[in-house]
């Protein structure tokens, strides 16, 4: 019986190892990572990561929108100095490209899960149902740190 316990144990853990290894590279990629402890080194690294993410998105979105609303819409103006139209139309405009971009330069950068999550909340926010976007949006909430 007991023989038995330990063989039963053995192939149960080769079991997981080979559930493990069956897993693709892109769903290892795509998967929620970890948050490491608070104030540690890799902590730290992480927060640089997620803040670099957020610098290039809104860097790009910049370079996006600006030429869509000069160009496309033939609005002169900026958001300080006005006109009103200018400012309605790159906010609305920015929006959609921001969320965008945040999920692909996070999938780029190897936290597809964290920005996808942060996406679909901004998205809440405007009134879309978390649940048209993300089946789990709720589920994975309670696991989902801002820091």
């Amino acid at each position: 019986s007991q023989h038995n316990r330990i063989i039963l144990r053995r192939w149960n853990s080769n079991n997981v190892k080979d559930n493990k290894q069956s897993t693709t590279f892109l769903e290892r990629f795509l998967a929620p990572k970890p948050m490491p402890p608070r104030y540690t080194p890799k902590w730290y690294a992480e927060m640089v990561l997620i803040c670099t993410v957020f610098g290039i998105t809104g860097s790009s979105t910049m370079v996006v929108v600006r030429p869509a609303v000069t160009d496309v819409l033939k609005l002169e103006g900026s958001m300080r100095d006005g006109p009103w139209s200018y400012r309605i139309c790159s906010l609305v405009i920015m929006t959609p490209i921001y969320a965008t971009l945040l999920v692909c330069v996070g999938t780029v950068f190897g936290r597809h899960a964290y920005f996808r999550h942060f996406s679909v909340k901004m998205w809440s926010r405007f009134g879309v149902p978390p649940e048209l976007m993300d089946k789990n949006f709720h589920k994975n909430a309670k696991n989902f740190k801002k820091w």
